[in-house]
């Protein structure tokens, strides 16, 4: 009965002291062990940023077609396809930038905005009523590039959120997000299984689709069969909507 503890005595057995001590020296080194592993499975989150409240001036050739874009004049002697920075152009919230850039088709203009940037691609939440034409010599259109036939598997996601307003800006977790910012006219990118390549959606005309056209495949693991284009920097993918399925469809 020596290792009987009563709880008005001023001391454990010692026998009973050591097996405590021991006990809670193992529960607590168990779940340091069991923090790590939680830790390490972790996904983790993209180097990408938005830099919201961080206004910045640019300078540059607007495109409107597929998706509204800024081409900024790259430094130094470059070939005809890399001459240029291409920034993406979206407009504050979920919407797209049609209605700010209407008119100013291959214009070079200036416009101020905050940068959005993830693995080399670039974007502009631009401020409304900040695009003003400038007096500068005409610039020559990017040739179109075709690279023939791919397929590729991966998921469909908005452009804005993806390339850092949000992290994560895919999966399933995303998808209600995702679906209201293409439903606005924010830019579709499609997105590798293993995220190292992304593709600037097109229809099978090479222009914009309609705006809830990608609704139903929207952070779903799909198969997409398409022609690979790219103009200047960015790869583009064009597809026919009519032939996506889902997952395990005939």
């Amino acid at each position: 009965m020596s290792d009987f503890y009563v709880g008005y005595l001023p001391n454990a057995p010692a026998a009973l002291g050591g097996f405590v001590r021991k006990a809670v020296a193992g529960l607590g080194a168990l779940g340091v062990v069991i923090a790590l592993v939680l830790v390490i499975g972790q996904t983790r989150l993209a180097s990408s940023a938005f830099e919201y409240g961080k206004v910045r001036d640019f300078e540059g050739t607007m495109e409107t077609s597929p998706y509204p874009t800024l081409l900024v004049s790259r430094p130094g002697e470059l070939g005809p396809n890399e001459a240029y920075s291409r920034y993406l152009l979206v407009a504050p919230g979920k919407h797209g930038a049609e209605q700010l850039v209407d008119g100013f088709h291959g214009k070079y203009v200036r416009l101020r905005g905050q940068l959005i940037y993830r693995d080399g691609a670039t974007m502009v939440e631009v401020e409304p009523g900040s695009i003003i034409l400038t007096d500068s010599a005409e610039v020559k259109p990017e040739t179109i590039r075709d690279l023939g036939p791919v397929t590729v598997s991966g998921e469909i996601v908005d452009s804005k959120c993806y390339l850092g307003v949000m992290n994560p800006g895919e999966g399933k977790v995303h998808r209600d997000c995702a679906s209201r910012c293409l439903s606005g006219g924010i830019p579709p990118l499609f997105i590798t299984s293993d995220g190292r390549k992304q593709f600037l959606l097109v229809g099978s005309d090479g222009g914009a689709f309609s705006r809830d056209t990608l609704r139903d495949f929207i952070a779903e693991p799909i198969t997409i069969q398409g022609e690979l284009l790219k103009r200047g920097e960015t790869r583009l993918l064009r597809i026919d909507a009519r032939m996506l399925q889902h997952p395990g469809g005939s």
